[in-house]
């Protein structure tokens, strides 16, 4: 009897891993939001760097919004096909209602992925300046992910979004930013 639970669990364990990542699976996981708020850094860092009237790290409180866009797949195939925030609100209005709501819903879940990026020294917290540092090691490219061959990455498509995003964020000041998402920071 024990033999045959134990082939029944390993069947389950393993159809669990071949399947895709339902949406709760994504929100629940701390690694995968982390993963973004790294990507997130590392576009806004990318660009961001080259100007001499910005700061070159996202401020702490830009990193609440990113969770919200990238985890709603509507909107995060939208940010990941833009290059401008308002060709991205043009492409469909729909993706800033409620945003500022889903944000304070799920500024848990980005505390939570912000501690994990900062006890692996992944990324830091700059006091001064109130910005989200990327740490040594981890500013050159994104963090690799290993591919699902014939079906779509949800992981690697939110890791891409949040990377783009952060372009987008970097390009724009704060006051636009605030007033085509139709946010408050």
């Amino acid at each position: 009897m024990a033999s045959r639970l134990g082939g029944t669990f390993q069947k389950v364990i393993m159809n669990k891993i071949n399947q895709e990542f339902n949406l709760y699976d994504v929100m629940q996981n701390v690694s995968i939001s982390a993963l973004a708020c790294h990507s997130f850094t590392l576009g806004y860092y990318k660009v961001a760097r080259n100007k001499t009237e910005k700061l070159n790290f996202p401020k702490l409180k830009y990193l609440f919004f990113v969770l919200p866009i990238v985890y709603h797949k509507t909107t995060r195939e939208v940010f990941r096909s833009s290059n401008e925030l308002y060709t991205a609100i043009l492409s469909d209005r729909e993706i800033i209602l409620g945003l500022q709501d889903r944000a304070n819903k799920m500024s848990p879940q980005t505390f939570d992925a912000l501690n994990l990026t900062f006890s692996k020294k992944i990324m830091d917290y700059n006091k001064n300046e109130k910005t989200i540092e990327i740490l040594y090691g981890f500013k050159s490219e994104k963090i690799s992910i290993p591919s699902s061959i014939g079906r779509e990455n949800i992981v690697r498509n939110i890791q891409n979004s949040a990377h783009k995003l952060g372009h987008i964020f970097a390009k724009n000041t704060e006051k636009n930013i605030q007033l085509e998402l139709n946010i408050r920071f």
